[in-house]
């Protein structure tokens, strides 16, 4: 029986990952206010008192967050290579990695160095991808100054840059050495991006007990949106966030026991959208999208009770996500499938979808949905 979770937890500011699958690996994920202020002193901790450090972040942060990084960084007495690449998703390709390679290659930087990504999901996935593949793998530390990078993307060692035009299609798996969450980063997002950042949150009280066996996130998401309390309750929730994550990839590392594909719920859809829409969707808001498809899929086959899609629209009415959900798209429900078939995934022929079931909190994967059904659902019916 699933054990009932009332509030997250909220004296913990760090979370640890352990990880056994070849040899005990073990790494910290800190949710604190002002990190950004101490990078220097949390790196001290884990790197070589000579080690280099790549500072990888994008124009739109360079200006807010890399003089207080690099004062941190430099006052703990570390040689500082700072990087500003083009803001948004077009940053994360094999072109963008040749050249932080190529910046890795002209400061002589070696397996005792680091990559310290400052930024969100791009900046963390490109960090991430480029730090598994330079010699073989040096370090990386996440630095995630967006709500979907503190709770999401920054997390669980998956790398990846776009391919082909699909989203994240040429990755790795690179545990970070820490994950640095600076809170007050949260306070100048843009409401946009804060919103997007609100569905990777919804996500987990979809799945939180499928997850690690508690009930409750969800529910507690919906009464402090309806309060109007929610960001008040940002670090708590953050950090629930991160127990759910963290519980997920320590039993699953590689994804290859299947609980790892819990936390796409709704991304299967949602990368559809993203991908049709040349990355105008921001990804929190394709996930939102996802989700709701995923939602009407489980009722229409009779796997959810119908009142929770009230429920979920409650809470996107209250984290901003609505507009974005109702807004017409021009993507045709044949295009959107055929996009679909391209997703990780899949095995064969067969799309492979989460869905929820029962209750919110509860998810299972399945790869016998009819065509007929999902292009249903895509059309809106």
């Amino acid at each position: 029986m699933a054990k009932n979770v009332d509030s997250p937890s909220l004296a913990r500011e760090q979370i640890e990952v352990l990880l056994t699958a070849a040899e005990p690996r073990r790494y910290r994920i800190v949710v604190q206010p002002g990190l950004m202020n101490r990078l220097g002193e949390e790196c001290q901790d884990i790197l070589a008192p000579d080690a280099k450090i790549l500072l990888l972040t994008d124009s739109h942060l360079a200006e807010r967050y890399l003089p207080t990084a690099m004062d941190s960084l430099k006052a703990a007495d570390f040689e500082v290579i700072p990087m500003v690449i083009s803001a948004g998703e077009h940053s994360k390709s094999l072109a963008q990695a040749q050249e932080v390679y190529e910046t890795a290659l002209q400061h002589s930087m070696t397996r005792k160095d680091a990559i310290l990504g400052l930024g969100g999901g791009v900046i963390g996935d490109l960090a991430g991808f480029c730090a598994s593949t330079y010699h073989r793998g040096i370090a990386v530390i996440h630095a995630p100054t967006t709500l979907v990078a503190q709770v999401d993307s920054a997390i669980g060692g998956k790398t990846a840059v776009n391919f082909g035009k699909i989203k994240n299609n040429i990755g790795t798996f690179h545990q970070p050495l820490r994950v640095l969450s600076d809170t007050s980063a949260l306070d100048s997002l843009p409401e946009r991006e804060l919103a997007a950042g609100m569905a990777e949150v919804i996500k987990y009280g979809l799945i939180e007990t499928s997850c690690m066996g508690t009930t409750g996130f969800f529910t507690w998401l919906l009464n402090h949106a309806q309060a109007g309390t929610l960001r008040a309750a940002f670090p708590e929730m953050i950090r629930r966030c991160c127990e759910i994550k963290a519980a997920v990839v320590m039993q699953d590392e590689l994804e290859t026991k299947g609980l790892r594909f819990f936390l796409n719920l709704g991304h299967t859809f949602g990368h559809a959208y993203e991908s049709l829409s040349e990355y105008g969707l921001l990804h929190g808001e394709a996930v939102a999208i996802g989700m709701q498809k995923a939602l009407r899929l489980s009722t229409l086959l009779d796997l959810f009770p119908a009142e929770v899609e009230s429920q979920l629209e409650t809470l996107y009415r209250h984290t901003n996500l609505l507009d974005c959900v109702q807004q017409p798209l021009p993507y045709t429900p044949q295009a959107l499938l055929e996009k679909m078939r391209l997703d990780k995934k899949n095995r064969d022929a067969n799309i492979r979808l989460i869905l929820p079931v029962e209750q919110p909190g509860k998810v299972v994967v399945r790869d016998d949905i009819p065509d007929t059904l999902i292009l249903k659902v895509l059309a809106g019916n």
